[in-house]
């Protein structure tokens, strides 16, 4: 029998998994895809009330694939709703969705049937999506590391890519 455990990042947790089920794992690191030279970051500090507007209007300024990160799965399927509304290409994506609306919905964004995924932290990890060019964080995480992984989703394969942060009282507490 061979086990083999694949991770992004090595957190305490997962190194647990690996002492628990494997013996004597070989550790093997790849080089990252993320170029950090290649990522502009941007924030707009907003009120609570102003946030979806400011959303929608950057978006139809900047053209090109988007990943929008959510702090909640009610919130990425509200969020998804008006920005469709509002006549943006965009659909949900979080872990409560089947696993074939899940991948009805990464079909239809590789397809480029959709512009943007607004999606919890289950797309921060593990997606391999070419040629996003914006990340936007209509919620910041709680933790740095789900942030760097969100902002991992653009600038990938020596490309260029921008990240947006919505900032409003809530994300300062």
């Amino acid at each position: 029998r061979q086990t083999m455990l694949f991770s992004a990042t090595m957190s305490k947790e997962v190194q647990e998994i690996s002492r628990h089920y494997m013996s004597n794992p070989e550790r093997i690191k790849l080089q990252s895809y993320l170029d950090k030279g290649k990522i502009i970051q941007h924030y707009y500090n907003v009120d609570s009330k102003d946030k979806f507007s400011l959303l929608v209007h950057i978006m139809k300024e900047n053209r090109g694939l988007a990943i929008v990160f959510c702090a909640t799965r009610r919130m990425v399927d509200q969020l998804g709703r008006n920005l469709e509304k509002n006549g943006v290409r965009a659909m949900a994506l979080h872990g409560g969705l089947t696993q074939a609306k899940r991948k009805q919905v990464m079909d239809m964004f590789h397809n480029s049937k959709l512009d943007v995924l607004v999606a919890s932290d289950v797309a921060a990890r593990g997606l391999d999506i070419k040629g996003v060019t914006y990340i936007y964080n209509y919620n910041l995480p709680k933790v740095s590391t789900d942030y760097i992984h969100r902002i991992g989703r653009t600038a990938r394969a020596g490309e260029e890519g921008e990240v947006i942060n919505l900032l409003s009282s809530e994300d300062y507490m």
